[in-house]
């Protein structure tokens, strides 16, 4: 069984309809992947290459090859990946701390697309890196990366939808009142040439709620979950509050305690692309968090 095929026998209802409408409405394929898949002559009508406007009739199968032929350009790199699921489509990971996600301009090696692309190399695969979730280097947890670009728009739509969960783990210095809230404040990128965000009328809107775990003597150990996912939200929304992350040098102060932000990914929550079907992922928070609270834990007593 070919994991790149999707299929769709066409019913009653859809008789004389055109291809193109059959592939948008049934297989959820967007105008570009349509495209690409046309150029590829990927696109079959009982077996046979057809173009989009055929008019299709009761009982033709309609069949796509979603696997586009595509070059990965980033260098493959032996790294260990922490592989909580894989299916056809996605690829789940939980990241460690201190492991870039991409490379950026003048380092090519040590990320989380090397690994990743070493990982496929060696099964002989060639497909383009793409996470559909990004984290920060220093933030750790898991990473959603789907393995073609059906899945990755197919996620992307749930995404928009609002559909997917994710919640993360925050250790936030200050002792945060309220048992439970929501931080609805637009985040803007001010200035391009710095990676920093920050709260501005200008900015595009941002909604994080959070709910207090455990209060520490000076700190407040914090769930939230992202009603969006603007790049560093959750970092900027709590430092906006008044409790900036443990650690995080960039919207709040350095810490003796952890030498990264004390932030972690840890549970996702999304639908199958081509099943429907519920995925729930969790994973606990890593050592260096771990150790901090227990030691913050013993402080207080």
């Amino acid at each position: 069984m070919n994991d790149n095929i999707l299929s769709y026998i066409v019913n009653p209802g859809d008789d004389y309809v055109y291809l193109r409408d059959v592939m948008k409405t049934h297989l959820k394929l967007s105008h570009s992947l349509l495209t690409r898949l046309k150029q590829q002559n990927k696109i079959r009508v009982n077996g046979q290459i057809s173009l989009t406007n055929y008019r299709l009739q009761a009982g033709d199968k309609v069949t796509v090859d979603i696997g586009l032929e595509e070059e990965n350009t980033i260098e493959p790199e032996y790294i260990p990946l922490d592989i909580l699921y894989e299916d056809q489509d996605l690829l789940i990971i939980n990241k460690p701390p201190g492991l870039a996600v991409h490379p950026v301009k003048g380092i090519s090696g040590g990320t989380l697309a090397n690994a990743v692309t070493y990982y496929w190399t060696q099964q002989g695969r060639s497909v383009l890196f793409r996470p559909i979730n990004r984290l920060d280097k220093n933030t750790s947890g898991l990473i959603l990366i789907g393995k073609s670009q059906y899945a990755h728009q197919a996620i992307f739509r749930q995404q928009k939808q609002g559909t997917i969960c994710r919640k993360y783990q925050a250790l936030v210095d200050g002792v945060v009142q309220e048992d439970s809230g929501c931080i609805n404040l637009p985040i803007a990128h001010p200035d391009p040439r710095l990676c920093s965000r920050a709260v501005d009328p200008s900015g595009k809107p941002a909604i994080t709620t959070y709910q207090v775990l455990h209060r520490f003597k000076e700190y407040t150990l914090l769930s939230l979950t992202l009603g969006t996912g603007r790049t560093h939200q959750i970092r900027v929304h709590l430092s906006q509050a008044g409790y900036p992350i443990c650690g995080d040098i960039l919207y709040g102060n350095s810490s003796l305690l952890i030498n990264r932000q004390a932030l972690h990914a840890g549970q996702l929550t999304l639908q199958q692309p081509r099943t429907g079907a519920v995925l729930h992922f969790e994973t606990s928070l890593p050592k260096d968090m771990l150790e901090l609270i227990e030691y913050l834990s013993n402080v207080t007593k």
